[in-house]
């Protein structure tokens, strides 16, 4: 019972999903649906910080806004990877993703 209600939680506030605010059916189901995908990857993300004892050193918000500073520029037809931050390098590694290049 307290997983599903703070998967609600999640949903209502961390998602916004709180009130639809359409005008049809079809778009109430899609929204929800869309909703249900990214709560299946909050619940994953806060598992594996869990296990991997990630919340000692930062918040979910935190790694999702460290994770967002990730930046590829195009030069030429080249992408380049900007270098990545210590925290970066843990939290690919925490999630066992191989680190780009």
């Amino acid at each position: 019972k307290d997983v599903v209600e703070k998967g609600f939680d999640r949903m209502k506030n961390n998602l916004d999903l709180g009130r639809l605010r359409v005008h049809s059916n079809h778009k109430a189901w899609n929204k929800t649906f869309v909703g249900f995908l990214a709560l299946i990857l909050l619940s994953k993300i806060h598992y594996t910080m869990v296990q991997e004892k990630l919340y000692c050193k930062m918040t979910m918000k935190e790694l999702i806004l460290t994770l967002s500073k990730l930046r590829i520029q195009e030069i030429k037809g080249v992408r380049i990877l900007f270098p990545l931050t210590k925290l970066q390098k843990t939290i690919f590694k925490a999630f066992g993703a191989k680190e780009p290049s």
